[in-house]
């Protein structure tokens, strides 16, 4: 029997996504932790596509020092950092914009994560691929 992976997709609000896509904004606030380390998809919330696949790399509980001394990473001034005292960083790496957003279809109620059914994994990863070149 042919296994085959899924891939977890974080839906991301506008301008937030743009912010990572553009490199200025590397680590994602949660009010929630994940174990999820590796790769993942990024969802435009509300356009129903991928548009760009990441790599967790870490999970950082923020104190207000840290979170105030990082501000830049999260796309934040130094003042609304330090609301995120209590919160974690999902640190982004190998961030990869698709060169074509790829439709998915998006369960009733998914908030903080959606798994995507494999025909549409296969396509995130194939055009991930050609949008590294």
């Amino acid at each position: 029997m042919k296994s085959t992976t899924t891939l977890s997709a974080i839906p991301i609000r506008t301008p937030y996504i743009d912010e990572i896509l553009t490199g200025t904004k590397t680590w994602e606030i949660r009010s929630k932790n994940t174990k999820k380390l590796g790769p993942v998809a990024l969802i435009r919330s509300g356009s129903g596509t991928v548009v760009a696949t990441a790599k967790i790399a870490n999970v950082i509980e923020l104190t207000p020092s840290l979170a105030r001394s990082n501000a830049h990473r999260m796309g934040m001034t130094v003042e609304d950092a330090e609301t995120c005292a209590g919160c974690y960083a999902w640190v982004l790496e190998d961030v990869v914009r698709l060169k074509s957003p790829v439709p998915y279809k998006h369960p009733s109620g998914a908030v903080t994560w959606v798994t995507l059914d494999e025909p549409t994994t296969h396509q995130v990863n194939e055009v991930s691929n050609s949008s590294r070149l």
